[in-house]
């Protein structure tokens, strides 16, 4: 850990991977309960979502109505759309979150807040610091195919963790904080879900798992450049993409991560390898 570093501020990245991000629920709720400071944060996708109630002083808020997510509330949600173009429009579960915490613009949080999403069109990451939360939620949470990309400006916005699920890179170089990220992306572990078992691959299967490896490896890549000080790893079948209804069992488990990984501030710590 750099000399120079603080021992209390953290610059929280928070990846994308559907409801298992509700673990970084967790993660933040145990940060602070050990006395850490988190005045920055950069996520995509779920990360941008819970990184923006955090934002605003609204995290309890979001987990209130989570926990009142049922699967047949997930359906309720859902507004389809023509399929060509997505099968989910997107806008009915962001005018409910709307009521959780309301719009404001990015520049007059109290915090540093970045989204990220993906250009399409111009195979490009576009990073959100300035303009509305949930212009830029909406963007960096276009799942491809799942839901409507935002065609704007020349750009067509989809899911941040397209090109980068682990932002590390538009962490604030000035910040002298501990780096501390999420990395929705690790490995399936047989203890938390279910794993694809004796090499047993259907071709829809061969397309998911083709996919996730290269999650993986880009989530990888971003840790090995960047190099944080702490990674929480969340091994991938922890939740599926739908699973919201699980919210309390996801935010135990990232608390019960991070207690693990974290010292709490005031103690005197080295650097720590990132969990598996």
């Amino acid at each position: 850990m750099n000399f120079f570093k603080s021992k209390r501020k953290v610059s929280l990245v928070l990846g994308s991977g559907g409801a298992r991000g509700l673990v970084q629920i967790g993660v933040i709720k145990m940060l602070l309960q050990k006395g850490y400071i988190i005045d920055e944060i950069v996520g995509c996708s779920i990360g941008s979502l819970i990184g923006a109630a955090y934002a605003q002083g609204k995290l309890d808020e979001l987990e209130e109505w989570l926990k009142g997510v049922t699967k047949m509330k997930v359906f309720q949600l859902m507004d389809f759309s023509n399929p060509w173009f997505g099968i989910l429009k997107g806008t009915k579960a962001l005018d409910s979150l709307k009521l959780v915490f309301p719009d404001m613009a990015i520049e007059k949080l109290p915090i540093r807040y970045v989204a990220v999403a993906t250009d399409l069109r111009n195979e490009c990451e576009v990073v959100f610091d300035t303009g509305s939360v949930y212009d830029a939620i909406r963007a960096s949470i276009a799942i491809p195919a799942v839901f409507t990309g935002v065609d704007s400006e020349g750009r067509y916005l989809v899911d941040g963790g397209v090109l980068n699920p682990l932002p590390i890179n538009y962490v604030k170089k000035s910040k002298r904080n501990l780096v501390v990220v999420v990395n929705l992306d690790g490995r399936p572990d047989p203890e938390v879900g279910e794993v694809v078992a004796g090499g047993k691959y259907t071709s829809l299967t061969v397309l998911q798992e083709a996919y996730f490896a290269m999650r993986r490896r880009l989530s990888q890549l971003s840790i090995d450049m960047h190099k944080p000080d702490y990674v929480i790893t969340v091994p991938h079948n922890t939740a599926g993409i739908w699973d919201y209804h699980r919210t309390l069992d996801l935010v135990e488990k990232g608390m019960k991560w991070t207690d693990l990984l974290m010292p709490d501030a005031n103690l005197k710590r080295k650097k720590a390898p990132a969990n598996s």
